[in-house]
């Protein structure tokens, strides 16, 4: 029996494990499947909400910082939980990040920056994590409009099916009205991602999402499902880093110029968006929100 130790992150309501230790099992994905199940099964019931995904991170006392995601995908909100992870709770940071780190992390041929900020007022203390996206460096790849008025859009090595409020409006009735169930919700939203995959014969990926855009009042929200091939496990995600970023990239491309705005998520929390457009290239694109530093669990299996 072996025993691994994990913490929970929760950035903008994305419940996520970080499983520290990660040596030999960068090199078996088995494993590693074996124990995301375990975690997701342990916590399915939580009062505070599920589990929906697990990465594994070397020891903060690496020299080499280091995040695989279960599939070897690459996750936007999985680097945010380990910046603080490696920052720890009570590390300052100022306005752009403060400290930060470099983060060599599966699904990206570059390691990433990302860090911690906190701010202290008469109401305690706030954290917020931030992270850079991989962008191809082919910008000629990273948005391509469909037919109907949508697009797919690449960041972090995945594609984004990005679906507009008008052409979204009918799913969005149909998946929350007619579907209780998260999961016969995911599904719905996924047989109509490979639908599309299919009819346009696009590129997939170890991870595809599909994201529908909802205006409410003067906030546009995302409503991201996601699919890991690998793994084979399928999710509504409570939010998500890398949808927000392709929807950043997709407004540099609709308006020709750079964007700095927030993004509703499902769980009602804000991730804000900051993404560097000039000359028709993507030059930076960087997330930021909310994160939350939850229990640490032994698992043993």
């Amino acid at each position: 029996m072996a025993s691994y130790q994990y913490q929970i992150f929760v950035p903008g309501g994305n419940k996520t494990a970080l499983v520290v230790g990660l040596g030999e099992l960068a090199r078996d994905e088995a494993q590693r499947k074996i124990i995301q199940d375990a975690i997701l099964e342990k916590h399915k019931n939580d009062t505070d909400g599920e589990v929906e995904q697990v990465g594994f991170i070397s020891t903060a006392k690496s020299a080499s910082p280091q995040l695989m995601m279960t599939g070897g995908e690459f996750c936007a909100n999985a680097v945010r939980c380990a910046a603080a992870y490696y920052h720890g709770p009570l590390r300052l940071g100022g306005d752009k990040g403060g400290p930060d780190v470099e983060i060599k992390v599966s699904g990206s041929k570059k390691p990433i920056k990302a860090g911690l900020i906190t701010t202290r007022s008469s109401k305690g203390v706030r954290l917020k994590a931030w992270a850079y996206m991989p962008v191809p460096e082919d910008s000629s790849k990273v948005v391509v409009p469909l037919k109907d008025g949508m697009y797919y859009v690449t960041v972090g090595g995945i594609p984004h099916l990005i679906v507009p409020q008008t052409q979204a409006a009918p799913y969005i009735r149909d998946i929350f009205s007619n579907y209780a169930d998260k999961k016969a919700q995911t599904k719905i939203a996924l047989d109509f991602l490979e639908k599309k995959i299919k009819e346009e014969a696009l590129p997939g990926g170890k991870t595809c999402h599909v994201v529908f855009l909802e205006h409410i009042a003067d906030v546009l929200k995302i409503h991201p499902f996601i699919h890991v091939a690998s793994t084979n496990t399928s999710t509504y995600e409570s939010a998500c880093g890398s949808s927000a970023a392709s929807v950043g990239l997709l407004h540099c491309f609709l308006i020709g110029e750079s964007v700095n705005f927030s993004l509703l998520q499902p769980s009602g929390s804000l991730i804000r968006v900051e993404a560097d457009y000039a000359g028709d290239m993507y030059k930076n694109v960087r997330i930021s929100g909310s994160i939350e530093f939850g229990d640490t669990f032994t698992l043993e299996i």
